[in-house]
């Protein structure tokens, strides 16, 4: 009874697919050659950096507060040493910092409570016999600006995410840094929006699938970016065979049964 019932769901599944393909498109068109060269012209824009904890990038000067003891070695420590301080240092190029003892560490990429757990660990047990109180926090960002592009839509994390400035992003490695595309809705294409010189904004929609991947490494993301993985009537209906009636679709193709 229970295959049966299986079966009969699998085929109601297969004929309003092949009804919806006809009454519907796949998805939509890649942006043609003439709208791609005006959006490669287009950007990159620097904002605020203000989705989710901020994570450090190369130039921020950190404010580290941290008992004055850190910063010394000698076996006698007056109490005046137990008082925090702050300490100030600009993260380099390659993304380090140099502490008092300890040396280059490297920072960027963390969060300011991974940064602060890094600096505990660095000083305890091997200079300090307790566990140090360090409190990080930014006392300027980089250029009072913070490079970053943004991933939404079906994708596993999305966020905004630094862009350092020595480095170059392509559309895969952004879809990366938000985890990957969604294994069961199966995305196949992908828009990019990005503002030009007088404030337009400019988008343009890039294949994700199989046949696409090659030239989607050569799509190169700029800062300011916004990524935006949005439903189409493939991942609909992958999400839907999935939710409703249980069926293993997508990329994920699994079947969970009963």
């Amino acid at each position: 009874m229970f295959k049966s019932l299986r079966y009969w769901k699998i085929a109601l599944a297969c004929a309003l697919l092949s009804h919806l393909l006809c009454v519907t498109g796949c998805g939509p068109a890649l942006t043609s050659s003439e709208k791609l060269a005006e959006f490669e012209k287009a950007g990159p824009v620097t904002t605020r950096f203000h989705a989710g904890p901020y994570r450090v990038v190369p130039s921020d000067i950190v404010e580290l507060h941290m008992p004055a003891i850190l910063r010394v070695t000698c076996s006698y420590f007056p109490d005046s040493l137990q008082e925090a301080e702050p300490y100030l240092c600009r993260v380099s190029d390659a993304g380090t910092i140099n502490l008092p003892i300890i040396g280059e560490v490297a920072v960027a990429g963390k969060r300011l409570a991974e940064i602060e757990l890094l600096m505990v660990k660095a000083y305890y047990p091997k200079y300090v016999t307790t566990p140090p109180t360090v409190v990080c926090k930014i006392k300027e960002y980089e250029g009072e600006n913070a490079r970053v592009f943004t991933v939404m839509g079906l994708v596993k994390h999305s966020d905004a995410f630094p862009y350092p400035p020595n480095v170059q992003y392509n559309l895969i490695e952004a879809l990366a840094s938000a985890g990957g595309l969604d294994p069961v809705a199966d995305p196949r294409y992908v828009k990019i929006h990005r503002k030009s010189a007088n404030g337009e904004v400019i988008s343009a929609t890039f294949g994700v699938n199989n046949s696409s991947l090659a030239a989607a490494y050569n799509v190169v993301i700029k800062p300011g970016d916004v990524v935006y993985v949005d439903h189409t009537f493939h991942t609909r209906m992958n999400t839907f065979l999935s939710q409703v009636l249980r069926i293993g679709v997508g990329a994920d193709m699994r079947y969970s049964g009963y």
